[in-house]
Formats: C-alpha cells, structure tokens, sequence
C-alpha cells in the first residue's frame, strides 16, 4: 500500500495495482485447488470407507447364511463357530469378527425371522376381524416355512443370553415386547364388551397360549403321525378360539 500511494507516476500506480490483482487471483487459484483436492481426498475417503462396510455386512450376511444352511440338518448345539467358519469359506478369526459367540449368530437369525412376523402383525392391528387375521397370519407364519420354524425354535431354546451383548439383549427385549403389545391390542379389540372384564388379560394370554400351543403340536408332529389339511385345522382352530374366548369371559362373569 505504500509502494502504491507513493507512486506519483499514474501509470507505475496502474503497474502496482495490476501486481496486487495478479498476486490476489493467484492466491484465490491456490486455494481454490486445495479445497478441491480436499474434496477429492474426503470422497474417495467416503467411498473406502462406504466399500468397507459394505464388504463387511456382506460378509456378515453370508455368514448367518452359512449357519442358517448348517441348521437345517444340524441341531444348534451340534453346530461349531469352525463349521460355520467353513461353510462360509472364512477363517475362524474371520467369524469371530463378526460374531462373539454362535449365541450373537442365534439371536441374528432369531431377530430376521421375528421381523416377519411383526411386520403383518402391525398390519392386523386397526382391522376389526383381528381375531381371524391373527390366527391365519399366525399358522401361516409357522406352517409356510416348516424348516424356518424348526430353525427358530431351535435357535430360542438353546441360546444362552449370558453370551450376548447389551444392544442384541436389548433388541430381542423390544422386539419380544412389541409382539405382547400388537397380540395384546388385537385380542383385546375382539373381546369388544367383554375387555372391561377385570380378568380379561388372562383369557387373553390364554387365548394367545392356546393358538401357540395348537400349532406346535401340529409342527412337532404330536398326532402320530395323523395326516392333518392345514385349511380344515385352522378352521377349527379359529372355531374354537373365536367361539371359546368370549364364552369363557361370559363364564367368568356368571
């Protein structure tokens, strides 16, 4: 700025001011570089770090793959984190990256298959017939898939929670309580004028108990060997639930 003022000569003050233009765009040109390096830098940063994940879940999911495949010949406390391991054509220390334990691997597969059923659970939920919907949604859900029920009750009964972290324990918590909660809501919807009954919510724990109990005794074969039509047992089931329910509220009143 001195340079510039002490210029008397107009045109060396012309020469002065263009050297600052000049010096200033070239400092802007840098600058403007290094960001857009920067950026570049930070992108393929995301985009390594995007592809990483995305390796990473796609290994955990062949994984679960794996032991899913293995159950459904193997009993869970038949299979091993080494067969696991094989099947997925991983090292061990691979699917203990993954995975602590085959418990973290049970309570996975137990998570997926119960979202499932929670998904048409919330769909039931503002329908009137819930009742109906409930049971059909219910047998479906166990007698489409026999393979997968087998696969789930294995997997519920013999995973130990001690071997589980907090955000699994937490996640099955939450799911188990949504179930409850939906199960709950629409059982009570169909007891109409009979829910204001004080022991309402045993019949309905009852109820739930009852459709539970007549399709594992049709899923673990306890009719010796009695060739059953799944369309003719849901009938009587849903006859028997929907009639049975709000009698044996009536019942309970009298």
């Amino acid at each position: 700025e001195k340079c510039l003022y002490r210029a008397t000569d107009p045109f060396k003050r012309k020469n002065i001011l263009s050297c600052h233009s000049m010096n200033i765009i070239r400092i802007v040109n840098v600058c403007h570089s290094i960001l857009i390096k920067l950026n570049i830098s930070k992108k393929v940063f995301m985009g390594v770090k995007e592809r990483r994940l995305r390796e990473f879940q796609r290994r955990e999911e062949e994984i679960l793959a794996a032991a899913y495949h293995l159950l459904t010949r193997l009993e869970p406390g038949q299979m091993t984190m080494e067969m696991i391991a094989e099947k997925a054509e991983i090292g061990r220390g691979t699917t203990y990256k993954h995975f602590k334990s085959k418990d973290e691997i049970f309570a996975r597969l137990l998570l997926t298959r119960r979202e499932l059923f929670l998904k048409q659970l919330r769909a039931i939920t503002p329908v009137k017939d819930g009742m109906q919907r409930l049971i059909r949604v219910y047998m479906d859900y166990c007698l489409e898939d026999p393979t997968a029920y087998r696969i789930h009750k294995g997997c519920e009964n013999q995973m130990n929670r001690q071997n589980l972290g907090a955000v699994v324990i937490t996640s099955l918590q939450e799911q188990q309580e949504e179930k409850l909660r939906l199960v709950k809501d629409i059982l009570q919807r169909s007891l109409g004028d009979h829910n204001s009954d004080s022991h309402s919510l045993y019949f309905i724990c009852a109820g739930w108990g009852m459709l539970r109990g007549a399709i594992d005794a049709m899923m673990e074969d306890r009719f010796e060997g009695a060739q059953l039509d799944k369309e003719e047992y849901y009938q009587v089931v849903q006859k028997m639930l929907m009639s049975g329910l709000p009698s044996a509220v009536e019942l309970n009143k009298n």
